[in-house]
């Protein structure tokens, strides 16, 4: 081959090597905005490539505790002005598939690559890349909540505490109540991201789960460790507490609940009229039997809820105790339904009358439910309430897991609540700015 050949050889495969790049010269993200409140939409566009151009754009953030490098992946190919929009197109492949603002957010998935030491939480990176070339990148940042915010202790209440917003003048209350985990983590989720919207968040733990040899030391000593005659009433004690706070308002009270906390707060609701508004998330329409170490060998004996000192009417489970000894792979919705096929002569009783509540009622589930079936159960508690204002968000393909705002990874929320990550994250997207609304509409922060 003469030396002349080969160059022109050389420079072909250099050119070629070339192409993708310096076709993609004027690349660039354009992400709006630059920073949100975690649950608003964001908008992802990729602009300035040829027309009908093959792109792979890939999202990271450090997630989780602890925090490791977390990925999503998709490929798009560029519309007639050779751009990507994120909320109008569907990628071609990728880790997830349709058009979806907040795809690549949470279809995310823990990688092994090494976390970079200045990624601060709540970054998501972009890149956009051509045949493995990086042709532009940007960033977004998410916040949990606004760094303004300030919590302190309740006295009387363990565990419990006050968020919000320095200043501001009276703010009305948001009661969160966390589900049959206990503990204080419904609390950490939601204190500050609600608080960051105007109100003042009480992050109120009411169960602290104690099995003794079988399970992990109690988190709080104070609180019961059987979730057994849980007291109603300790929610009118938390108003005479803020009844004496000049900078919160009694008369502007909401609860906020999923789960069993979504049970507590419509039970609440029927005895309360004080209270303004209700959220619940995957709520159950019946007050149901209670667990605990003393209950291994009396199961059906005990309810969840008390009040004024009696407990409450309830349901029982069936082959509790065997779901126990099962552990993870507990069917827990079996476990419920069939309780409620064998008793039906207690479900009158054991009925939450959710229509004695008059104030506004927002209910959210999903149809996959693999704990219990909040879709029909949420169907149940709206017609109850005919006339009355409720608002009624199903979702046909979404389980248990329907509380969030979508933006953050799903993909390991769905291994025993049901419904799909995709499910899931669209559900919890769609529902959050809806649940905020009915927030502001119904205590007018």
């Amino acid at each position: 081959m003469t030396l002349d050949r080969r160059r022109l050889l050389i420079g072909a495969a250099g050119f070629c090597a070339l192409a993708a790049p310096a076709a993609a010269a004027g690349a660039r993200f354009r992400i709006t905005p630059a920073e949100a409140l975690q649950g608003r939409a964001v908008s992802v566009r990729l602009e300035g490539l040829l027309a009908g151009q093959p792109v792979e754009v890939r999202a990271e953030r450090r997630f989780g505790r602890p925090a490791v490098r977390h990925r999503a992946v998709a490929m798009f190919m560029t519309d007639a002005r050779g751009a990507v929009d994120l909320t109008r197109q569907a990628p071609t492949s990728g880790d997830y598939s349709g058009a979806d603002a907040a795809g690549l957010f949470w279809s995310m998935r823990p990688v092994e690559d090494p976390l970079p030491a200045d990624w601060k939480s709540g970054e998501v990176r972009f890149e956009a890349r051509i045949d493995g070339v990086v042709v532009a990148e940007g960033m977004v940042r998410l916040l949990g909540a606004k760094p303004e915010v300030v919590d302190e202790a309740i006295p009387g209440f363990p565990a419990a505490r006050l968020y919000r917003l320095p200043g501001g003048g009276k703010r009305p209350v948001v009661v969160v109540l966390h589900g049959a985990d206990g503990g204080t983590g419904a609390s950490e989720r939601y204190g500050r991201k609600l608080a960051s919207e105007g109100y003042a968040v009480v992050g109120l733990p009411y169960y602290s789960p104690d099995w003794g040899q079988f399970g992990p030391p109690k988190a709080i000593a104070e609180l019961p460790g059987s979730f057994i005659d849980i007291r109603i009433d300790q929610l009118a004690e938390l108003r005479d507490w803020i009844m004496t706070r000049p900078d919160l308002d009694a008369g502007r009270i909401a609860l906020f609940g999923g789960s069993k906390g979504a049970e507590f707060a419509l039970i609440a609701a029927s005895k309360y009229p004080w209270l303004t508004s209700v959220v619940a998330f995957a709520p159950s329409d019946l007050v149901w039997e209670g667990w605990g170490l003393e209950t291994l060998e009396a199961e059906g004996t005990r309810s969840s809820f008390s009040f004024e000192g009696k407990p409450l009417p309830f349901m029982p489970y069936k082959g509790f105790v065997e779901g126990l000894l099962a552990g993870p792979k507990a069917d827990l919705l079996k476990i419920h339904e069939d309780g409620r096929a064998a008793h039906p002569e207690r479900e009158d009783a054991a009925r939450i009358r959710i229509e004695a509540f008059k104030g506004p009622v927002m209910l959210v589930a999903g149809d996959q439910d693999r704990q219990w079936k909040s879709g029909t159960m949420a169907r149940n508690l709206a017609a109850a309430r005919k006339g009355l204002p409720t608002e009624l968000l199903l979702y046909p393909e979404a389980g248990h897991d329907i509380g969030g705002d979508g933006w953050v990874p799903t993909l390991g929320e769905v291994a025993r609540g049901g419904g799909t990550a995709r499910a899931n994250a669209r559900a919890q997207a769609d529902a959050w700015p809806k649940v905020l609304a009915f927030l502001k509409r119904t205590l007018k922060p």
